[in-house]
């Protein structure tokens, strides 16, 4: 049986979905993924690069816009650069097979996140005790 690494993330985009076709043809999107851990003084932000290949991500990378939350688990690795400044970087990836929108969530300053149902307040609003 084979090694398995899998990395599961929830977490906004930094920015509208990119899709690149490499020199031998195959087509890829990129997400920058905010994925936040902790609370209060202890809160972070990590950045992940998100890949997903394959030609159906021309259908679905323009639903990916900034800000929406994202979801989706896949291969992680690392990925080094040197900046200007000579200093050495390093990124998370995920290489997923799919990546899934979540709907109905609302954003920080809008409260909770995961109402999928926009009118679930109304029954009991409507009911007089």
């Amino acid at each position: 049986m084979a090694d398995l690494s899998s990395y599961s993330f929830t977490g906004r985009l930094g920015a509208d979905a990119r899709v690149n076709t490499t020199p031998n043809g195959k087509t890829v999107m990129e997400l920058s993924v905010a994925v936040t851990t902790g609370f209060g003084d202890y809160k972070k932000t990590q950045w992940i690069k998100v890949r997903q290949w394959g030609e159906r991500v021309n259908n679905v990378a323009p639903i990916f816009k900034k800000g929406a939350l994202v979801g989706g688990s896949g291969e992680p690795s690392t990925e080094s650069w040197t900046a200007k400044d000579g200093t050495v970087n390093c990124n998370l990836c995920v290489t997923c097979m799919s990546v899934n929108l979540i709907v109905g969530a609302k954003t920080d300053n809008q409260g909770s996140a995961g109402n999928d149902n926009e009118h679930a307040g109304d029954e009991a609003e409507s009911i007089a005790f």
